[in-house]
């Protein structure tokens, strides 16, 4: 919890201070220019060090702005902003059943883009949001940055880039899961989908910092929102795959929109998997309710 009270600080600082894309080379290593807590640079003087870090900040600042960048071009500026609004209000009115439809969606790039080019910027989305998920868990290695005379009220981290590269990835995939004009390619779809979603609960379970975990409050909405837009034979698969970890997650001080939404998630669950018939079905169909 020592991060918490500071985090707080830092939506500001993590626009120029996500320190993704360090280099091209260096993340094809597997490490960054400032890895090593030992390394001869950070021995150097004040002003050295500086120089160091203006160049560091520029590159995050470039990494979050070509992130933007993919997320104009595929769904037209300020779309995901007004669809994450819209998941909200959906939330709070408990209307989660209803169609959300934004009238920029349809105006980007996305219908002109083949799926393998498709897939390759979701190649890069998920390379940038694993290198920010790592360095956010390293928390050695920001103590080090913090230290050293990086700037910030805290240590140093990069949730603007790990929250903002996820949720693009989880937009492309779903735009794409329901799209009958890439049917062929849906199999593949589903098992990115899948495998992205699960690390994606899967990490956030592990958070410790409060703060960590409502910056991903959106992200949480969106997956799960869009999860049950999905037919019921694509549901099925999700939510089997989803459900011990969503088990997990409603041990969390969750806002109430959230909890909405994962209410929202287990009845369905209830539904297609027949472990519970609605009211309402029960009427129309003339059923009766299991005795147990």
């Amino acid at each position: 919890m020592e991060d918490d009270s500071s985090e707080k600080h830092l939506d500001v600082d993590l626009d120029r201070q996500s320190l993704s894309s360090i280099d091209k080379n260096a993340s094809e290593r597997g490490q960054s220019q400032f890895s090593n807590p030992t390394d001869e640079s950070w021995k150097g003087g004040p002003y050295s060090n500086q120089k160091l870090f203006a160049s560091l900040l520029i590159k995050c600042v470039v990494q979050l702005e070509l992130i933007q960048t993919i997320d104009n071009i595929v769904f037209y500026p300020a779309t995901s902003k007004k669809e994450d609004a819209e998941h909200l209000a959906a939330a709070q009115r408990d209307t989660l059943d209803t169609d959300i439809h934004i009238d920029t969606e349809d105006q980007g790039m996305y219908k002109y883009m083949s799926s393998q080019h498709l897939f390759k910027l979701l190649d890069c989305l998920q390379e940038s949001h694993s290198f920010s998920k790592a360095f956010n868990s390293n928390y050695e290695q920001r103590t080090v940055l913090w230290r050293a005379g990086f700037k910030g009220k805290s240590k140093p981290n990069l949730l603007k880039q790990e929250t903002s590269s996820l949720a693009c990835c989880l937009r492309i995939l779903f735009r794409m899961y329901v799209d009958e004009n890439r049917r062929d390619s849906w199999d593949a779809i589903q098992e990115r989908l899948l495998n992205v979603c699960t690390e994606a609960l899967a990490y956030f379970i592990t958070v410790n910092s409060e703060s960590h975990r409502e910056a991903w409050t959106n992200l949480l909405l969106l997956l799960l929102t869009k999860t049950l837009k999905v037919s019921d034979e694509k549901f099925k698969a999700h939510a089997s795959t989803y459900y011990p970890y969503l088990c997990e997650i409603m041990q969390f001080d969750l806002i109430p929109e959230l909890r909405a939404v994962l209410r929202k998630f287990f009845l369905r669950i209830g539904v297609v998997f027949r472990i519970w018939i609605p009211e309402e079905q029960l009427r129309t169909t003339g059923t009766h309710s299991p005795a147990w």
